[in-house]
This record gives structure tokens, C-alpha cells and sequence, in this order.
């Protein structure tokens, strides 16, 4: 199927900052569905934004956790790689005709993210997706019944309002703008371009069927002189610089299997030196110890010195008073003047009641110090000691540390030293492996290029030939927009007979509108928003089921976000856009009705593979039908829960919640 006509999404990549969040897609039905608040439908709009859609708000774990984006597709079966920057909607949008897993094999073409800001240099993303799925690019008249209309460019983003019906869009009043006049005019002018009725088709298409003929001549042109340079130089070949690659590939993976038998080498030759280097960890220790001994020891001797010697000063000082005294001999004093009152007193009668005596006081004075002195002599003699203790202890541990710096120092010459220049040369090789090898991926690159430009052509001369086909049956027989529209309605009128709606009757697709009409009622005026969302829903489908017999103008994709909207299954349905009342009498809440709509879309891919053609159908919501997961559990591509059960991812941004709690 991969390689039928269509757009086929394959793989959408965030690339993150700590890990890269990846969804698969399938051909048929993708079943997105789990908790609210898990990053369901940010998936939805994710892919619609790298498909050229406006920016819209990221979630926070979304924003704080990846990079930038990668869509991979298959246009009519040949890959691609979309890139688009998440937070800059007008930085340019990178395209690589590769799979993802080649991407640093290939360069990329680059466009312009807007349809307005395309110019002959850069075409926009637009463009491509529309060349590449052979839809011919056309203008629209803004105002159809006037010959001198203004016109406007279609976009890929005009036809995706026919694909994608994100969560405000189902079972809405406003979905496809609905009471905007000119837009409501331009997605008549769509639904036309996209079924071949417009009065220009014809026209538009014979003046695209030239336009590709010239870009079809251009790059053949250029083809032919980027492959004779390449020979001119004798530039190597595909198969030569795939097979390099690969020898260098291997040559590394032989070096880094060698570089790790090295190292642990060396951590198992390292044995010896780390019981040297415990061995010096506890001399040091010792030292230190030792150190702070000898220290104090000094800091006392220089103490007790300094003391010591005031001792003997005053010892001499004492002894010098007493020997006076004996010389000069006891004076006597018989009277003296008071030296608070002035009166005179008998010095004899003091002595006498204070029992002084002075030569008594000095030899006892004397005494104390002189026993002062040699307690202080004998802790002096002490720390001396204990210092030249601790001395000769702290030489006999330099010495040993010493001769264990010399035993590392050797060991590591005799045992690490060698490991190191052995792994000095596998590094360097590895690094001129990897240099090397950088040079055959650019060369690989360029090869890429130029067969990248050989495909392309063979794609336009492809497309050139189903437009001939095309335009050569348009002007044999041009379908008419009324018999369009009566396809749809009979469409429209089995989805809905499928669902089981209640009182089915009365189902077209106006002819002024192109909108349906159920129980002759026009869309916009049913009041039931669960018959609104089935009924929006089966318009999608219906467009998409055309294709099945004839060549339409529109990719067999289809994004539903919120299937159950309005069904009773969503808990923000709420009063909002619907009448409850109308809701209950249409029992929109019945469960048969839920199961139903999914077994139609299931139906709908169901026919296409049936007849061979491609189609996509991504459906997002929170519930599923048990019916549904039980019979078609193999549809289901993500299914989230936000506690976790049952080992169940908590949401796109999978380790979210387990970055916030680190944080």
C-alpha cells in the first residue's frame, strides 16, 4: 500500500531535550485515546502545523521539552522528512526526500512557511505538497460570478479544512467558518476544485501541465551539468562511498571495542597503585597529626620561656630588696602623718593591729616564684621532649612519604604510562575515522542530491502523464456540481443510516451552501450538537468516500479530534453550542450511536483497502467504544493515562511528570 497515490503519514518525532517522543501512524484507522490533558490532541495539531498550518499554543511540557519536530510521509509512495521549528512559524520549512533514519545522508530542500511569502527563488511548503500529490495549483476568484473577480492562491491549508476537524471544529456551528460570507464563498470554490468543477479547471490545468513540462526541462538541465562535473572530477560513485561508510563503521567499532579493553586494563594493572596511594593518604594523615603536635608543643615552650624569665627577673629584683635591706639595716619609724586626716599616728601601734612585717613578705613572695620557676622549668623540659619526639617521628614520615611518591611515581611510569600512549593512538585514530568518515557522508550527500533530482524528474514526467489523462477525460466529460453533490448526499445519507440517527429524512448537501441538510434542515440550523458532530463527521467521510470512484483533488486523509463531542462522552460538553433538550430527544447519549460512528469510519477504510487505494484515519478522544477496543485493538497506536495504570505512558511528553519531581 506504500507505494499507492496519496499522502501517507508514517511517524511523527518531537525531538526533545532529554529524549525524542515518537507516534507511528498506519495506513487504515489510528485509534489516539486516554485522560484529558495528555497531550492527545496537541498530536493532531502538531502534524496540521507541519503540514503548513498556523502556530497554535503548546502545551507547557510540550514547549519545555522539545526542540523542533519531524513529520516523516509518503507522497504517491516516495518518502520524505517534513522539519519544522516549533516556536518561529516563519523560519523556512526544511524538506528531506528521505526516510528518517537517512536523514544525515541527505541535504534538504528548503521552502517558505506561507503560501503569501512564496517567491520565484523558494516555493512554499504549499506548493510542494500540492506538486508532489500531482493537484493542479491554481487561483480562486474571491468573487466567482464576476469576470473581473479578484483571485487568490490555493493552498494546501484550503483543502485540509476537508481533512481535519480539530476539538472546536466537531459537531460546531462555525466548522469551515460558517457565517463568515467570504469564507463561506472560497470553501465553495474548494469543494469544487477539489471534485474538477471549476469553470477554470480546464484551463488551469493545461496551463499546469505546462508549467511542469518547463520545471520537468529545468531540471534536466540541471541535472546534466551536476552530473558531468561530478564526472569531470571523478567524484566517487554511490556504491564506493556506501561501502566506505561501512569499512569505517567497522574499523571504529574495532576501536572502541579496543579502547575499552584498555581501560580496563588499566583499572585492574591500577591495584598496586591504589594500595600506594591508600598507604600516602594515611602518612599524610599522620603527618598532619604530627604537625599539629609539634605546633602546640612550640607555642608552649616559647610560653612558658617568656614566663619563666619574668620569674627570674623578679627572683632577682626580690633578692636584690632583701640584700639592701640587711645592708642598710631596720629602720625605725616612731610617728607619720595620716594621709586621710592629716592627724599623726604612732607607726608602732599599726604594726602591732595589721601584723606587718616586711622582711617576712619578701622571703615568702620570694619563695612562691622561686617554686613557680621550676614547675615552669620542668613543663618546659617536658614539651622540649615531647617535641623532639614528635621531630624525629615527622622525619621518619617524610622520609617514608618520600619513597611512597617515588614507588607511584614508578608505578605509574612502569604501568599506567604505557596504557596511555596506547590509548593516546586509538583516539586519534578514532577521531581521523570519524573526520573521515564525515567527508563520505557530505560526498554520500551530493550523491543523494543528484539522484534526489533524477526522482523528481521522474516524478513530474509521471504527473505530467496523469494530468494529460486527466485533463483528456475533463474534456470528454466534465462532471457537474449537482451531480457531485447529489454523490455526497447519498453519502452522507448511509453514514448516517449506519450511525442509526433517530427519524432519518431529508438528507441533501445544499446547493447553495454545499452544506448538508438533514430532515431538510441546513447544518447550521440543527440544534442537536451530538447530531451536529455526526453529521459533521459523515460530511468528511462522505468527501473522502468520492475518492473510492473517482479522482479527486484531495489526499484519503482524515483527522477527527474528539470524536464523542456532544455523544455524552466528553465532560466539557456542557450546555455550551448545543440544546440538551435536542440532545436527549435525539439520544445522541446512547451508546450504540458511539460504537456505530466508529464502526462506519472503520467501514470507510475497510472499502478502500478493498479496492486497492490508499486512505488515513487518525480519531482522538478520551473513551472508546468497548466493542470498538475489543474487535479492532490492533487500530490503536497511543493510549495514555495520566496515573500511569497499568504501565500505560502518562501522556505524548512521557517523563513530564517525572522531570517535575526531580525539579
Amino acid at each position: 500500500m506504500t507505494t499507492q497515490q496519496g499522502l501517507l503519514l508514517k511517524q511523527l518525532v518531537l525531538v526533545g531535550h532529554r529524549k525524542n517522543y515518537t507516534v507511528p501512524f498506519y495506513p487504515g484507522v489510528n485509534i489516539i485515546y486516554g485522560d484529558a490533558d495528555t497531550g492527545k490532541s496537541s498530536i493532531l495539531r502538531i502534524v496540521y502545523y507541519l503540514l503548513g498550518g498556523k502556530q497554535s499554543k503548546l502545551d507547557h511540557e510540550i514547549s519545555s521539552s522539545v526542540k523542533y519536530a519531524v513529520l516523516e510521509v509518503e507522497i504517491n509512495g516516495a518518502p520524505y522528512c517534513i522539519i519544522r521549528d516549533l516556536y518561529n512559524s516563519t523560519k523556512d520549512v526544511e524538506v528531506y526526500s528521505c526516510r528518517y533514519a537517512k536523514l544525515e545522508e541527505n541535504f534538504p530542500e528548503k521552502y517558505v512557511s506561507s503560501v503569501s511569502r512564496s517567491t520565484n527563488e523558494k516555493k512554499s511548503l504549499s506548493d510542494f505538497l500540492l506538486e508532489e500529490l500531482n493537484f493542479p495549483i491554481v487561483k480562486l476568484k474571491q468573487a466567482p460570478t464576476k469576470d473581473n473577480s479578484d483571485t487568490a492562491r490555493l493552498s494546501f491549508l484550503d483543502l485540509f479544512k476537508y481533512m481535519y476537524l480539530n476539538q472546536d471544529d466537531v459537531g460546531s456551528t462555525h466548522m469551515l467558518n460558517i457565517g463568515n460570507p467570504v469564507v463561506e464563498v472560497k470553501n465553495r470554490e474548494v469543494l469544487k476544485y477539489i471534485f474538477n468543477v471549476l469553470d477554470t479547471n480546464i484551463s488551469d490545468l493545461e496551463v499546469d501541465i505546462s508549467t511542469r513540462t518547463k520545471e520537468k526541462s529545468d531540471l534536466e538541465s540541471q541535472y546534466r551539468v551536476i552530473s558531468k562535473f561530478l564526472s569531470e572530477i571523478e567524484f566517487e560513485q554511490t556504491s564506493t562511498i556506501d561501502e566506505e561508510i561501512t569499512l569505517i563503521d567497522e574499523l571504529k567499532e574495532d576501536l572502541d571495542r579496543q579502547l575499552k579493553e584498555l581501560n580496563n586494563k588499566m583499572v585492574s594493572n591500577n591495584e598496586l597503585y591504589g594500595g600506594l596511594k591508600e598507604a600516602l593518604d594515611t602518612i599524610n594523615l599522620d603527618i598532619k597529626r604530627l604537625e599539629d603536635v609539634k605546633s602546640h608543643a612550640e607555642r608552649n615552650i616559647e610560653r612558658f620561656s617568656r614566663l619563666s624569665n619574668d620569674y627570674q627577673n623578679d627572683i632577682q629584683k626580690l633578692k636584690a630588696a632583701s640584700q639592701a635591706k640587711n645592708a642598710i639595716g631596720k629602720q625605725e619609724y616612731t610617728t607619720s602623718s595620716c594621709p586621710i586626716c592629716d592627724n599623726t599616728i604612732n607607726l608602732s601601734d599599726v604594726s602591732e593591729e595589721f601584723d606587718i612585717s616586711e622582711e617576712n613578705k619578701l622571703k615568702h613572695e620570694l619563695n612562691s616564684i622561686v617554686r613557680r620557676s621550676k614547675d615552669l622549668a620542668v613543663l618546659i623540659a617536658e614539651n622540649r621532649k615531647e617535641l623532639e619526639e614528635t621531630m624525629q617521628t615527622l622525619n621518619e614520615l617524610y622520609k617514608e612519604k618520600s619513597k611512597a611518591k617515588e614507588y607511584i611515581d614508578e608505578e605509574l611510569a612502569n604501568a599506567v604510562t604505557p596504557f596511555l600512549a596506547e590509548r593516546d593512538v586509538l583516539v586519534k585514530e578514532s577521531a581521523k575515522l570519524v573526520e573521515r568518515r564525515d567527508k563520505f557522508v557530505n560526498a554520500l550527500k551530493v550523491r543523494n542530491r543528484q539522484r534526489s533530482i533524477a526522482e523528481h524528474i521522474g516524478r513530474i514526467e509521471s504527473n505530467i502523464t496523469q494530468l494529460k489523462e486527466r485533463l483528456e477525460e475533463m474534456l470528454k466529460s466534465s462532471p457537474s456540481m449537482s451531480s457531485v453533490l447529489s454523490g455526497l448526499a447519498n453519502s452522507l445519507d448511509l453514514f448516517l443510516q449506519n450511525v442509526k440517527i433517530n427519524n432519518q429524512f431529508g438528507v441533501s448537501i445544499s446547493e447553495k451552501s454545499f452544506l448538508p441538510i438533514v430532515r431538510n434542515i441546513e447544518y447550521r440550523n440543527i440544534n442537536s450538537g451530538g447530531l451536529r458532530t455526526i453529521t459533521s463527521i459523515g460530511y468528511l467521510a462522505s468527501i473522502m468516500r468520492a475518492k473510492l470512484n473517482t479522482d479527486t483533488n484531495l489526499p484519503s486523509l482524515m483527522m477527527i479530534d474528539t470524536v464523542g463531542k456532544f455523544l455524552g462522552k466528553t465532560p466539557e460538553d456542557g450546555a455550551l453550542d448545543t440544546d440538551l433538550k435536542a440532545d436527549e430527544n435525539e439520544g445522541v447519549s446512547d451508546p450504540d450511536k458511539y460504537k456505530n460512528l466508529f464502526e462506519s469510519l472503520l467501514d470507510l477504510a475497510e472499502r478502500f483497502e478493498e479496492n486497492g487505494k490508499l486512505c488515513q484515519i487518525i480519531l482522538v478522544d478520551n473513551d472508546l467504544p468497548p466493542e470498538v477496543a475489543k474487535k479492532h485493538s490492533g487500530f490503536e497506536i497511543a493510549h495514555y493515562r495520566s496515573n500511569g495504570v497499568n504501565n500505560l505512558p502518562i501522556g505524548l511528553i512521557d517523563d513530564w511528570e517525572k522531570d517535575k519531581k526531580v525539579r
